[in-house]
């Protein structure tokens, strides 16, 4: 059942009493400094603004291209307009609490704001007040539901009892949607549902980060982390307050807090731009990072520059860069199985460094559906009218056949004209997402990819806790890794597998890693993964295991798979999900067998077949897997 929202804490109840930064006391901000706060202020308009321009402006929203590239979600408004919204269900919401079940809470607060983006954009193209009724509904019932913060991240429900308020990704997001929403309707929308969506907002996000930055990061730890988290929360709450504080003095503060903190967030990166935590957590921190970036350029009239880093370009790179074949990645870390890279961020990208790539802004869809942790509203307006500045540093290489982030080990080969075979292997690049996969690899062949990292498993509290490594599709086991004397690997965040060689012309590409130090293992001697990905008239990977113990141990690989399999009658395996299909054919220095197990584990399924020796392996010893694509 909905609760009455719980009353305001003493920090808002001041700061709405006028108790905001100013000049006079913003040296009280513990890492952002007086001088530079008052010079951003100086940069910033006199009027808050959202993302684009405001609905009023019907040059703007009323251009032909406009209203054909919102036709989709103009269509679906009436439905959700006439729709009630969805109950705050407490039940739901306790599930993680009581059983470490993350979804059912997840999916009931999405579901609550997923058709704010709908209905006001479909306002936004009309104009004529025809979904203001169902607009105020949706921003009252959000403003007045219990907490915005998710299940997961209120782990003793301190923000569901309304002790206290603390931002996490889905409320950082809420907040920018709110606040993308008033600025966009502005006085169209009725006083009273303005001033509620208001002190909900200054509430439950600005007042306590507004803290956090007094106290020089205390009671938010995302302010310091080197992930995802940093940019996510950085750009919700900066957006919102430059959308709704009147005073532009305290949108200074948070345009500052942003400047200094999202420093951190550059810092998970290596060099190369390499995303530790995987291609999803990619497309997830970065497509807010450009926001934050489009939303300061806006706001200072492109004086305050995200992009102007060269480590920037580099991670805006790797959008591109990671890419096995088009629309093709490997699942390394958290990365769920319909993962691809996100092609509006790309296109930011794109525009702003002149990458030379294919995606546009323009050509970016605004869809009914959009993933539930982000600000649509915030994302439309920039598929919508952004034209990103330029960003120097220079201008990109192509994307070739191959690339190697050297700082990691990771191996991406793609392939040549008029193939369509291609691979991706790792030695490191684990961060907070890490799963215990050195030596990790894919093989796509076309847009399919039949053999490789199954990727993420379902969050739930076993997930990031203590028992991360005991979840067979996190540790080794379920991945494409040996086996080695019925060990499984070490974390992989702990260990350093060298790359022993590498290199890659328009034949092919190659690399051999030392695998030795993933096993805690006294008799193994030698354990070197060496893969080789050949083009040309018959192209296939070639992935060979080469060991040595000092006393006689036993020794398994493993190809895993997520479609169908089977065996032929040449012992070659035949790996296939839709229509593309994949040739295995094994060998190794002695007799083995085949194993095949199929695992559903935290949401997780997927085939793991063993290639296991008969015996005990004793001297020099390997294995050898070569793939290649079937016939047609």
């Amino acid at each position: 059942m909905p609760r009455p929202c719980f009353p305001k804490l003493w920090a808002c109840v001041l700061w709405l009493a006028g108790a905001l930064l100013s000049s006079a006391h913003a040296g009280r901000f513990a890492d952002i400094a007086h001088a530079r706060v008052a010079s951003l202020a100086q940069q910033l308009a006199e009027q808050p603004s959202g993302l684009g321009p405001a609905c009023q402006d019907r040059s703007a929203w009323g251009q032909a291209d406009v209203q054909r590239r919102l036709q989709e979600v103009t269509k679906a408004a009436e439905k959700i307009a006439a729709q009630t919204v969805p109950p705050w269900d407490d039940e739901a919401y306790l599930e993680y609490s009581r059983n470490g079940v993350r979804g059912d809470g997840e999916r009931m607060m999405n579901a609550r704001k997923a058709g704010l983006h709908v209905l006001v954009l479909a306002e936004c193209s009309q104009w004529a007040g025809s979904y203001l009724p169902a607009i105020s509904r949706l921003l009252q019932a959000l403003s007045t539901q219990p907490t915005w913060t998710w299940p997961a991240h209120d782990k003793d429900l301190r923000n569901f009892r309304g002790q206290r308020f603390e931002v996490d990704l889905f409320a950082a997001d809420t907040a920018n949607e709110l606040a993308q929403a008033l600025y966009l309707l502005g006085d169209k929308l009725d006083g009273s549902t303005r001033r509620m969506v208001r002190d909900a907002v200054v509430q439950r996000v600005l007042a306590p980060v507004r803290a956090s930055y007094e106290s020089g990061g205390k009671d938010h730890w995302w302010l310091k982390a080197d992930h995802n988290w940093n940019a996510v929360c950085l750009k919700g709450v900066t957006g919102t307050a430059l959308a709704l504080l009147p005073d532009r003095e305290d949108r200074a503060v948070f345009v500052a807090g942003a400047e200094h903190y999202i420093r951190n967030y550059l810092g998970g990166f290596p060099p190369d731009g390499y995303a530790l935590e995987g291609p999803g957590y990619w497309n997830y921190g970065f497509s807010h990072y450009t926001e934050l970036r489009e939303m300061l350029m806006q706001a200072t009239a492109n004086r305050l520059d995200l992009f102007d880093h060269p480590l920037v370009r580099e991670v805006a790179l790797y959008g591109y860069r990671f890419e096995m074949t088009p629309g093709n990645v490997a699942l390394f870390g958290d990365a769920g199985r319909n993962t691809r890279m996100d092609d509006t961020t790309r296109a930011y990208a794109n525009e702003a460094y002149g990458l030379g790539q294919p995606q546009t802004l323009f050509s970016q869809s605004v869809s009914v559906n959009t993933p539930a942790n982000s600000s649509p509203l915030v994302q439309a307006s920039i598929k919508l009218f952004s034209k990103p500045a330029p960003a120097g540093h220079g201008s990109a290489p192509a994307v070739g056949l191959q690339t190697y982030f050297n700082t990691v080990g990771v191996l991406v080969s793609r392939p040549g004209p008029g193939e369509t075979l291609g691979f991706a292997i790792k030695a490191g690049g684990n961060g907070n997402h890490s799963h215990n996969d050195v030596g990790s690899y894919a093989i796509a062949l076309g847009a399919e990819q039949p053999v490789g990292d199954a990727g993420a498993t379902v969050y739930s509290s076993k997930t990031f806790s203590k028992d991360r490594f005991t979840i067979r599709g996190i540790n080794s086991w379920g991945h494409p890794v040996p086996v080695v004397a019925g060990q499984l690997q070490r974390e992989s965040t702990k260990v350093k597998a060298p790359v022993l060689e590498q290199r890659g012309d328009a034949n092919g590409s190659m690399v051999r890693i030392d695998m030795k130090p993933a096993y805690a293992l006294d008799s193994l001697q030698k354990l070197e993964r060496s893969a080789q990905h050949i083009r040309g008239p018959e192209p296939k990977v070639i992935i060979e295991d080469a060991f040595r113990f000092s006393t006689p141990q036993t020794f398994e690989s493993a190809i895993i798979s997520t479609g169908q399999f089977q065996r032929l009658a040449d012992g070659t395996l035949d790996f296939w999900q839709k229509r593309e299909h994949l040739r295995a054919h094994i060998s190794a220095s002695q007799a083995f067998e085949f194993q095949t197990e199929t695992v559903t584990e935290e949401g997780l399924t997927f085939n793991r077949t063993a290639i296991r020796f008969l015996q005990a392996a004793t001297g020099n010893a390997w294995v050898r897997m070569e793939f290649t694509p079937a016939p047609r």
